[in-house]
């Protein structure tokens, strides 16, 4: 198989926080970066408004190309990033069929578990990278974003094989644009545990309508969520106790304490959540181990009925 060759340019899809954090990089990096956003209008608004990345009070303006993604033809692409949410993941790449092959790389950045077992039920042959962040990031508004690279940007292959030079040239890239990142050779750790975290804080801040920080007053409900979640994740080889997911959990609350947790912000903007992907498949993966949380089963009947606007 002929490597890949990052060089002919990154498409990103998803001009969220990260998304606009990549591109922004990878641009002041001088790479070759092409944004492919959801329709015409948005390709208009961007137009009139390039990127703008803040790092500790340094803003740097860019443009890089965009087209919207129902004019994108038959272009190849060579390295995609997919920044979506996790239910849009399946559409944008079945949309981007004809231009994807059993040679391109795709990097995908979202929430929860289960994106892969519909990849590989409908694409198989894609070949997987997935990242899992934590740096802040936020958009002021659109195509804007103040972000903080104290954390780190972990990097792995998840599906499909991928050469030396291939990961070389991928690492390469984000270093030359300043991201600080970590290639993982076991990757599915940091999905694991990056999934039980969101299990344990993004419903409950959607549910109580609070900052992350705030959950903290939530302590018994808390200590039941990530019992479990802990519970679950053991069984499909993420071994960690109820006590050390909490602890950890707690960590992030107070180094988070003043952000709005993803699904927090999704109900506000009574935009979908990614609860399929969390809590949802949480349950389901238990189900598989004929195992019951109810807690968890409770919150998700609650979310729904307090929240039936977005169903």
């Amino acid at each position: 198989m002929d490597q890949v060759n990052t060089d002919s340019g990154w498409y990103i899809a998803g001009i969220g926080a990260m998304g606009t954090l990549l591109a922004g990089r990878l641009c002041q990096a001088n790479h070759n970066v092409t944004l492919i956003l959801k329709n015409q209008q948005q390709c208009a608004n961007y137009q009139d408004s390039p990127l703008t990345l803040t790092v500790n009070h340094d803003t740097h303006a860019s443009q890089p190309k965009a087209i919207a993604i129902q004019d994108i033809g038959n272009e190849p692409i060579q390295v995609l990033v997919c920044c979506v949410k996790a239910y849009d993941v399946m559409p944008l790449l079945m949309r981007l069929k004809s231009n994807l092959n059993e040679r391109s790389i795709v990097i995908l950045m979202h929430n929860g578990l289960g994106v892969l077992d519909e990849i590989q039920t409908q694409l198989p042959e894609l070949r997987i990278i997935f990242g899992v962040s934590t740096l802040g990031a936020y958009l002021e508004k659109p195509f804007a974003v103040q972000a903080f690279l104290e954390g780190k940007i972990y990097l792995g292959s998840l599906a499909g094989k991928f050469t030396l030079n291939e990961i070389h040239a991928i690492c390469k890239n984000f270093q030359d644009a300043g991201l600080p990142y970590i290639w993982e050779e076991l990757i599915p750790n940091r999905m694991w545990e990056k999934f039980a975290i969101n299990c344990c804080i993004n419903l409950l801040t959607a549910l109580y309508g609070c900052k992350n920080g705030d959950l903290l007053l939530h302590e018994q409900a808390l200590t039941q969520i990530a019992t479990e979640v802990a519970q679950v994740v053991s069984l499909y080889g993420f071994p960690v106790t109820a006590t050390e997911l909490l602890e950890h959990v707690t960590q992030v609350i107070n180094m988070t304490a003043n952000n709005y947790s993803s699904m927090y912000k999704d109900v506000q903007n009574k935009k979908p959540t990614e609860l399929h992907y969390l809590n949802e498949y949480l349950v389901k993966l238990a189900q598989q181990k004929k195992t019951d949380i109810p807690f968890n089963a409770e919150l998700i009947n609650q979310f729904y009925h307090q929240f039936s606007c977005l169903q």
